[in-house]
């Protein structure tokens, strides 16, 4: 792992130090490269870091199981102030308030390599079994596909048990994000499995949810400020290429 190129990330120029400057603490899930227990907690976190440093804050953040995330976040209290990475209508949901974008993602079906056609309707996927993760918002065109029983859902409890099913041929597709499909691919050898070629969500943005305690939505109003100072973008791309460096294409 290149130390150097990631330890370039959380450098940021330029912060302003006010007198309310504090330890923010936030709850987010193990959702490689996007966060979890992996190099500067994933580039979500890099990204959240640089933007509330131009408020003097620091970030001290928890990785949990996606629901307990959410619960221990958004429990009343104003010690962990919110969770991330949230779509609106997982924050919405969970009754919290949405910070402005810190970051995108895409959904697509995983499946082994070669096994079925590549799907282009939703009559395609008719019958077929689809691997979820317990507590995602998987997009509002598998999700009605799921609630009209067209598709058969089955839950995992995390992204990498849901791809092992499909390896083990005990599900057809495996809903997935297609950075965290790459990811996870590269670091435990999932190469019987690849990507349908056509996504089953647009490019949808990822938000921090906050909680309604006061402390919560001071932090919202920096963290809002602080990421019109950071290229998302840019952080993503320096983050994939470091953390890639030497890995199977």
């Amino acid at each position: 792992m290149p130390r150097t190129a990631l330890a370039g990330l959380a450098l940021v120029l330029g912060c302003s130090q006010p007198a309310w400057a504090e330890k923010v603490e936030l709850a987010t899930l193990d959702w490689p490269p996007y966060s979890g227990a992996i190099a500067q907690q994933g580039f979500l976190s890099v990204v959240l870091r640089q933007a509330l440093a131009h408020s003097g804050h620091t970030v001290h953040v928890q990785v949990y199981p996606w629901n307990r995330a959410v619960k221990t976040a958004m429990g009343g209290g104003d010690k962990v102030l919110g969770f991330y990475s949230a779509s609106r209508l997982e924050c919405s949901a969970a009754k919290g308030t949405t910070s402005d974008p810190i970051g995108y993602y895409q959904f697509g079906l995983a499946l082994r390599k070669g096994s079925l056609p590549q799907w282009q309707t939703a009559k395609d996927l008719e019958g077929k079994r689809v691997g979820v993760v317990e507590g995602y918002d998987n997009g509002p065109a598998l999700t009605a596909l799921m609630e009209s029983k067209t598709v058969q859902a089955d839950v995992a409890i995390n992204d990498l048990a849901n791809l092992r099913k499909v390896l083990a041929q005990r599900v057809d597709y495996a809903s997935v994000d297609l950075q965290v499909f790459s990811y996870l691919q590269r670091e435990h050898s999932l190469y019987g499995l690849e990507l349908a070629q056509q996504p089953t969500t647009g490019r949808l943005p990822l938000y921090v949810c906050f909680n309604a305690s006061p402390r919560a939505q001071a932090v919202l109003q920096a963290l809002n400020a602080g990421l019109k100072k950071v290229d998302i973008q840019a952080v993503a791309q320096t983050y994939v290429r470091a953390t890639t460096v030497g890995k199977r294409p």
